[in-house]
């Protein structure tokens, strides 16, 4: 049974007043939990508060709508444009009860047709709210240009619908208690309820109405939230656990910061040839695959092995410790092999002796990976970074590199491929780039990110 329906059996059948008709059908197709007591509030509503005035179909319909976006931020306006449909599906240019018992009444149904008419128009405005389609019109009815528009806001459509993924960017999947509290409210009153991580750890919610993105975005915005990271840009970065996890090496957390703020917004307004993945990993486990991002960085820990120290203990811990077996005794001394080494750092310290007691702490850089249709993995430049003003300075590098050589469409995989990865090293191991930046961020490119 439909709203409609439903509201005109509780108004004829059980006599129920118009507003409580509408009340009582909302709450059940709704699942408003609203209690009788509560519903019969409105009873004073019949007759247009017995006096011909506001048609109490039209005040509990507010109500209804009061119960599920009342804590919207536009929700005056958004009764305004409920005010606005009831009228134009009335037909009658009026509001009031008198108005339109004159045209809706009759001896036999009362004002049935009006409280039905009230229903259809409070079920078809609240899908619209909900983004379903209107019975028998076109499920979206966008024109390409808006759907652009907030595609680089941060919202990217429901496929044939007026509906969106509202994309709020969190620091490396971090977010407080009162931002997660201010999402889940927003998720609530402008989409269907639902978040989600995205692969960049941001946060989506589902479900958003395009003419609620506005109110969406001003609402997460009270607590300093932004929506965005599509297009042809330097995406969010992402970063792991190495801040707390026991195999990091540093501050995980602090480096893709500073990344984020420097590059990601610092950087927001700069159009790539496509979008720019940065991933920053703790060590060498490489938990969110930096490797296979436009850049990467994960940490190191180059041991500091003193081959004199060794005693050539018969069980040697710091071969016991190796995951990678890189360490081994070789007549009677310790070896490590330094293609097999991948500075992991676990062996430092393990020695009882004190031959392997320090390690030089560092970053490695890698350019030119990519994950999807086409998978590669980037390669490593030949250095371990052991300041970091060096390792952002090619992080900018890399960025200007792609902008100043890379083709509309094509990924920084392909632009490496293209002009070869020594000739890509050397640049962003030289100062030519940063030398060159303003000419660089002068230049029209035209990006080709499709999402």
């Amino acid at each position: 049974m439909s709203l409609k329906e439903r509201a005109g059996y509780y108004y004829f059948t059980l006599d129920k007043s118009c507003a409580e008709a509408v009340l009582l059908a909302a709450n059940e197709v709704y699942s408003l939990g609203l209690t009788e007591a509560e519903i019969g509030l409105f009873a004073g509503f019949r007759t247009g508060m017995g006096c011909g005035s506001t048609c109490g179909g039209l005040s509990g319909a507010i109500g209804v709508l009061s119960k599920k976006y009342g804590q919207r931020e536009d929700f005056k306006e958004l009764c305004a444009r409920f005010v606005d449909a009831f009228q134009t599906k009335l037909a009658c240019g009026s509001i009031d009860c008198a108005t339109l018992a004159a045209r809706y009444k009759t001896e036999a149904g009362r004002c049935r047709a009006a409280v039905e008419l009230t229903a259809e128009a409070l079920e078809e405005f609240i899908d619209g709210l909900e983004g379903k389609p209107a019975a028998g019109g076109e499920d979206c009815t966008l024109r390409p240009e808006d759907i652009k528009r907030v595609k680089g806001l941060g919202f990217l459509q429901h496929k044939g619908t007026n509906k969106f993924n509202g994309r709020i960017i969190t620091r490396n999947g971090r977010i407080t208690d009162e931002e997660c509290r201010v999402i889940a409210e927003a998720a609530k009153l402008y989409g269907d309820g639902h978040m989600m991580f995205t692969t960049r750890l941001t946060v989506e919610v589902s479900g958003i109405d395009y003419q609620d993105i506005d109110a969406f975005r001003a609402y997460v915005g009270k607590v300093g939230l932004e929506t965005g990271g599509t297009g042809s840009k330097v995406r969010p970065v992402v970063s792991c656990k190495g801040t707390t996890c026991q195999y990091g090496l540093y501050d995980t957390y602090a480096l893709s910061n500073e990344i984020h703020d420097r590059f990601y917004k610092g950087y927001r307004d700069v159009s790539l040839p496509h979008k720019f993945k940065i991933a920053v990993g703790g060590c060498p486990n490489n938990c969110v695959k930096p490797d296979l991002n436009d850049l990467g960085i994960v940490g190191a820990r180059v041991p500091g092995y003193d081959a004199d120290q060794c005693r050539g203990c018969k069980i040697c811990q710091l071969e016991k410790s190796c995951p990678i077996h890189a360490a081994k005794l070789v007549d009677g001394k310790l070896v490590i092999d330094p293609n097999l080494c991948n500075s992991c750092g676990r062996c430092v310290g393990k020695c009882p002796f004190h031959c392997n007691d320090e390690g030089a702490y560092g970053w490695k850089i890698f350019v030119g990976g990519r994950w999807g249709k086409k998978v590669a993995h980037g390669k490593m430049l030949n250095k371990i970074f052991t300041d970091k003003e060096e390792v952002m300075a090619v992080v900018e590098k890399a960025i200007l590199l792609f902008r100043d050589q890379g083709k509309s469409g094509e990924r920084f995989a392909d632009t490496i491929d293209r002009i070869g990865f020594e000739n890509a090293q050397e640049q962003l191991l030289g100062d030519g780039l940063l030398k060159r930046k303003a000419e660089i961020l002068g230049l029209n490119v035209v990006g080709g990110a499709s999402c």
